[in-house]
């Protein structure tokens, strides 16, 4: 018998361990498939602390993300997905960052967020017509506005996946193979503020598509 073609809804939840498997990777925690099942499933399995609540946070995260579907994409939306993704992992969660932050790889350091230039930011996303690339410039703009103290590129994979859900598109992955990759074009991009080369390449290889 024939499998119905998914929704985007269907094929996020079925592939949720593989999502935060692959966003615990981005981050640098080296979590397995398995363990990453096993932590979901609240089976024993031997990990450290900060990879159960890193898990268990995103899993609670993508909840939220399916539940509030409908609301706006907006600052609002971006804290909330923060403070739930940082909870008991980092200080000052949800809140926009008041301190210089520094990031890894590069001397580069962002700006201080101010609030009425992100809120004016995110308006001018949402007029992006086309859905994908709309999903992704929210992507590049969260990872390298910095506007939270950490989890930031966890809240830019959570607004491009709610995005592309809530459109019936698919859901945004960086595959593991091409993990390298991708971190090395998001420093550059970090660096001189031109998301062509990685918006495109996230456009090829980072968006599942409901087939």
């Amino acid at each position: 018998m024939c499998r119905m073609q998914d929704t985007a809804v269907e094929m996020s939840k079925r592939l949720l361990v593989d999502s935060i498997w692959k966003s615990a990777n981005l981050e640098g925690l080296g979590t397995t498939f398995p363990k990453t099942e096993a932590i979901l499933a609240n089976a024993p399995t031997t990990t450290k602390t900060e990879e159960v609540l890193f898990v268990i946070n995103m899993k609670r995260a993508w909840q939220f993300l399916l539940d509030t579907l409908e609301y706006d994409s907006n600052l609002m939306l971006l804290r909330e997905y923060n403070k739930i993704v940082g909870e008991l992992l980092f200080n000052y969660a949800g809140e926009i960052r008041t301190i210089p932050v520094q990031t890894g790889g590069t001397s580069w350091e962002p700006e201080m967020p101010h609030t009425g230039i992100i809120i004016e930011t995110l308006k001018r996303l949402e007029q992006i017509e086309d859905i994908e690339t709309r999903a992704l410039k929210y992507f590049s703009y969260v990872a390298r506005a910095q506007m939270f103290i950490d989890g930031n590129k966890r809240v830019a994979q959570l607004i491009a996946n709610k995005i592309l859900i809530q459109n019936n598109v698919g859901i945004f992955q960086i595959p593991i193979e091409k993990l390298e990759e991708f971190k090395e074009m998001l420093i550059l991009y970090y660096e001189t503020a031109d998301d062509k080369e990685i918006i495109c390449f996230m456009k090829e290889i980072c968006i599942r598509r409901i087939r």
